[in-house]
């Protein structure tokens, strides 16, 4: 395993290098009441890589529109990153591409007025290797602190576009007024550091309300029923995130780097029980400590790019060869 990128360890704005994700369905209401229609409502999350942060937006489907309308509600009350980072999905994609060419053009057309003013606003996507979703853990422990816990109490329930904004805020609070570190050495600071201390330079606080005891099923004013999905979301994610709190594992004895020419068989789901997927490595892509992790592969259906983690690298033919009995 390596070390951190240089994103995660050094200090910046927050948001400045950003990942980020979908989650969902949920079940969106037209309307309250009966006879309304149900369709399908998705969570766009973002993710700062320094204070890890996390930004929720609620989208009607997963087309890059609809991201890059959250995109820029997302810009407009966090401001603009410098670095985005997520999987290779179409919709990302095809954002990366349309904030690319506008950018573009837009220099282009005003370059020799505007480009000394705004040329430190360029935005620069990097994407993840694909089928290596092991390489965007950040955004995908937030999206798993949010996705488990609010499958299991609230997406069950339908609500309107409204009211799941309202309560994706909330839950937005709570996940971002968990405790990061000691804010100072003294022994009688019992002052946590957050990542709501990076938004508003302290806590995240909300006015007081009263425990809402009962069953959310049962209640019927919906407001009552919103803040009862949010006090059982808060304290079942407190109780878990808290039990997971422990030191990261490392794989402390380094391996052999993979080298061109070698035969690799790559893992995939989707195959017959008798079929095998085989390639050989023609490119590597060694990381700032010279150890490869991501390497070119070329298959009889052409040429793919893959983690280590997703191949199995097969021995030399000579090493199989055993040698022949002594005649003598």
């Amino acid at each position: 395993m390596g070390n951190l990128p240089k994103e995660r360890t050094t200090f910046s704005r927050a948001f400045t290098n950003t990942g980020v994700d979908f989650t969902g369905p949920f079940e969106i209401k037209s309307y309250r009441g009966r006879g309304c229609r149900i369709s399908k409502g998705y969570v766009c999350l973002f993710v700062c890589f320094t204070t890890k942060e996390i930004h929720l937006e609620a989208t009607s489907d997963l087309s890059t529109p609809s991201f890059l309308a959250a995109f820029a509600r997302f810009v407009g009350r966090r401001g603009c990153p410098k670095n985005m980072y997520s999987d290779n999905g179409t919709n990302f994609v095809g954002a990366s591409r349309s904030l690319r060419s506008e950018m573009k053009a837009f220099i282009a057309e005003a370059r020799d007025k505007t480009i000394s003013k705004y040329s430190h606003q360029t935005l620069t996507w990097h994407f993840i290797p694909p089928a290596a979703p092991h390489m965007g853990g950040l955004w995908e422990a937030g999206v798993k602190s949010f996705k488990n816990h609010f499958k299991k109490i609230a997406s069950t329930h339908k609500y309107t576009f409204e009211e799941l904004s309202t309560l994706l805020c909330r839950v937005e609070s709570c996940l971002n007024s968990r405790p990061l570190s000691p804010s100072s050495n003294e022994p009688t600071d019992l002052e946590p550091l957050t990542p709501g201390h990076f938004l508003i330079g302290g806590h995240l606080l909300a006015p007081p309300e009263l425990d809402v005891n009962e069953n959310p099923d049962s209640i019927i004013n919906r407001w009552q029923k919103l803040k009862a999905l949010h006090q059982t979301f808060c304290r079942r994610w407190k109780s878990e995130y808290l039990s997971e709190l422990q030191k990261r594992i490392k794989w402390k004895n380094p391996k052999q780097n993979m080298e061109i020419g070698d035969l690799v068989v790559i893992r995939e789901d989707n195959l017959a029980p008798n079929e095998w997927r085989l390639g050989r490595v023609i490119n590597l892509h060694p990381g700032s400590d010279n150890r490869v992790r991501v390497v070119d592969i070329t298959t009889e259906k052409g040429q793919v790019t893959r983690p280590l983690a997703k191949l199995i690298l097969l021995p030399p033919y000579n090493e199989r060869i055993e040698k022949p009995p002594n005649a003598s």
